[in-house]
């Protein structure tokens, strides 16, 4: 890009490899949602069902059916099973988790955006924007980090590629706004320090 700084151009990479991870952590904690909701409600149906077949005959005289023994039991197992599955797997944990995460990766992009904004507007010098860099680049540090033991799959990496890829063709980001020196109110050229 001609007269962009390097700097710049990294801020901006920065913005938008923050944007791709809040979006395949948000499209993965929609699938730990949804496993969380598939195994759950089953669960919760089931010993509804099962405590009230049992309340039914507790006011009977004599031993429960033949058939209300063997329901009671398969349906007991499948509650169990799935139980047993969310318990291993802990959607509701993973869910959680990619959300926090996808909302980390948002705020580093948006100080991105606003560091850049700062910039354009001449109000921010290349220097301090480059120290700033540094800083984000800790806090990205630590969000991948922490993001390492969350399972993104391939398919919810190219959904969150696709939106993030839709997104930039629906808006101009300010350094291709800068670039194209489209904007009424960007200096054209900021000097090295970053005054207009």
């Amino acid at each position: 890009m001609n007269g962009v700084a390097y700097t710049v151009e990294i801020l901006d990479k920065l913005r938008w490899n923050a944007h791709l991870g809040k979006h395949k952590h948000f499209q993965a904690g929609n699938r730990g949602r949804k496993h969380h909701v598939t195994f759950g409600i089953p669960v919760v149906l089931i010993n509804i069902a099962l405590g009230s077949v049992l309340f039914a005959f507790l006011g009977e005289d004599g031993a429960f059916p033949q058939w209300a023994k063997w329901s009671g039991a398969t349906l007991t197992l499948v509650a169990a099973g799935l139980g047993a599955i969310q318990t291993f797997f802990n959607f509701e944990k993973q869910y959680m988790e990619h959300r926090a995460v996808g909302n980390e990766y948002l705020g580093i992009a948006r100080e991105c955006e606003r560091l850049l904004a700062l910039f354009f507007d001449g109000l921010l010098p290349l220097q301090e924007l480059s120290q700033n860099i540094e800083r984000i680049n800790i806090e990205y540090a630590k969000v991948n980090a922490r993001s390492e033991g969350l399972t993104v799959s391939p398919k919810e990496f190219e959904a969150a590629l696709a939106v993030q890829e839709n997104k930039k063709s629906a808006e101009t980001s300010l350094l291709q706004r800068y670039s194209q020196g489209v904007s009424s109110n960007l200096p054209l050229k900021p000097t090295p320090d970053g005054a207009a």
